[in-house]
C-alpha cells in the first residue's frame, strides 16, 4: 500500500507537538524546550508571548527589556537552539546536590566536633568571619535575585533553566553561611554571629563597593546587558575571589574543612561559567554585532566589580592571622577572568 493510504506516515511528529528537529528528543531536550509559560507557537514581535493584552503591564516590560534588549536576534527562534553544555535538568541537578550536600553535611558535622572548646573568644580568626566572610551570604543573595530575574526574562527555556539552576546554587550557599553563623553564635553568644552581620554589609566600608554594584545590577533590566553583567562581569570575579581565594585562606589559617566547603561551591561556580560563555557564544553566533554589546557591557561594570574586589584587600592582609599577599591574590583573580572573557573573544578594560 502506497503512504497516501496511510496518512500517519507523514505526520512525522507525532508526539512532541512542540518539536522540529528530525531526531528524537533527549531526556534534556523534553524537560527544557518551550516550557517558558510566556513562550508560544507564533509570534510577530506586535505583542508579547503570554495571554496579555496590550495594555498589561508584564507585557509592556518583556516588549521593552526582552525583544527591546540591545542583543539582536530573532525572539524566540534564535534563542531556542542554545543547550547547556552539560544538559542539566532539574532532575539531574538534583540527583548531582544530594551527593555535594551529604559531603558538606559531613564536613560541618566534623567541624562541629573538631572545633568544640578550641577556639577562644578573643581569635582574631572569629573577628574575620563576622566582618569579612559571613556578611557574604547578602551579595549571595543579590546574586540569586539577579538570577532569578533572568529565569523570568530569558529569551529561551533552555537559558531560564539555567538560570533557575544556578539562583538555587545562590540559595545553597547563602544556606549554609547562615548555618555556620548559627555554629558560631551558639557557641560565641556574645559576639554578634547570626545577628550583626546586616549591619556588617550595610556600614562595613569594605563591602559598600560591592553592594553598590550588587544594587546597580539590579536595576539593569535589559535583560541581555543584565546576563553579561551579571554572569560574565560580577559573579566570575566574586566566585574567584570569595571561593578561590578564600580557600586558600581559610586552609592557612586552619581551616580546613571549610576550605573544602568552599571548594564544593567552586564546583557550582564551574558550571555557571561554563554557562556564562556557552550563552555568549551563542548570541555572538546569532548576530555578529552582539559581540559589540557584550564587550560595552563588559566595559561598563567591570570598573566598579574591581573596585568592589580590590577593596576585601584587608580580608587577606591585616584581617586574618595568617595573611595572604593581596597582589598575588588580585593577580589570580585577573588572570582566572581573564581566560574566562577569552573563551568569549572580549576583552577586560584596561
Amino acid at each position: 500500500m502506497s503512504e497516501k493510504q496511510y496518512p500517519m506516515k507523514e505526520q512525522t511528529y507525532r508526539t512532541y507537538s512542540t518539536w522540529k528537529e528530525r531526531r528524537v528528543p533527549t531526556t534534556y531536550d523534553i524537560a527544557t524546550h518551550r516550557t517558558n509559560y510566556d513562550i508560544g507557537e507564533r509570534y510577530d514581535g506586535a505583542v508579547p508571548r503570554l495571554a496579555v493584552g496590550n495594555d498589561q503591564a508584564l507585557g509592556d516590560w518583556y516588549r521593552q527589556y526582552r525583544e527591546g534588549s540591545a542583543i539582536a536576534g530573532e525572539y524566540p527562534d534564535d534563542f531556542d537552539s542554545w543547550r547547556d553544555p552539560r544538559e542539566m535538568t532539574y532532575e539531574k541537578y538534583n540527583d548531582l546536590m544530594d551527593d555535594r550536600e551529604s559531603t558538606i553535611e559531613t564536613l560541618y558535622e566534623q567541624a562541629e566536633v573538631l572545633e568544640r572548646g578550641t577556639e577562644r573568644s578573643d581569635d582574631p580568626w572569629l573577628d574575620f568571619q563576622e566582618t569579612a566572610f559571613l556578611p557574604l551570604r547578602y551579595p549571595c543573595h543579590g546574586l540569586q535575585m539577579l538570577a532569578s530575574y533572568l529565569t523570568m526574562m530569558a529569551p529561551s527555556s533552555t537559558i531560564s533553566t539555567a538560570m533557575t539552576l544556578q539562583a538555587t546554587d545562590e540559595i545553597r550557599r547563602q544556606e549554609r553561611l547562615a548555618r555556620r553563623a548559627t555554629q558560631l553564635g551558639k557557641e560565641f553568644p556574645n559576639k554578634g554571629f547570626a545577628e550583626d552581620e546586616g549591619e556588617v554589609w550595610q556600614d562595613h566600608e569594605m563591602w559598600q563597593p560591592l553592594r553598590k554594584v550588587v544594587e546597580e545590577l539590579l536595576v539593569e533590566y535589559d535583560w541581555g546587558r543584565s546576563f553579561v553583567g551579571t554572569n560574565l562581569v560580577l559573579k566570575p570575579l566574586l566566585d574567584e575571589l570569595f571561593l578561590a581565594q578564600y580557600s586558600e585562606l581559610f586552609a592557612k589559617n586552619d581551616s580546613d574543612l571549610y576550605a573544602q566547603v568552599l571548594d564544593n561551591f567552586y564546583l557550582d561556580a564551574n558550571r555557571s561559567q561554563e554557562v556564562a560563555t556557552s550563552v555568549a557564544e551563542h548570541l555572538v553566533d546569532v548576530d555578529e554585532s552582539n559581540r559589540e554589546v557584550i564587550q560595552e557591557t563588559v566595559d561598563q561594570y567591570y570598573p566598579a566589580c574591581e573596585e568592589a574586589v580590590r577593596e576585601f584587600e584587608p580580608a587577606f592582609e591585616s584581617l586574618p592571622p595568617e595573611t595572604m599577599a593581596f597582589d598575588d591574590v588580585m593577580a589570580d583573580v585577573v588572570a582566572d577572568y581573564d581566560e574566562l572573557l577569552s573563551d568569549v573573544d572580549v576583552a577586560r578594560p584596561s
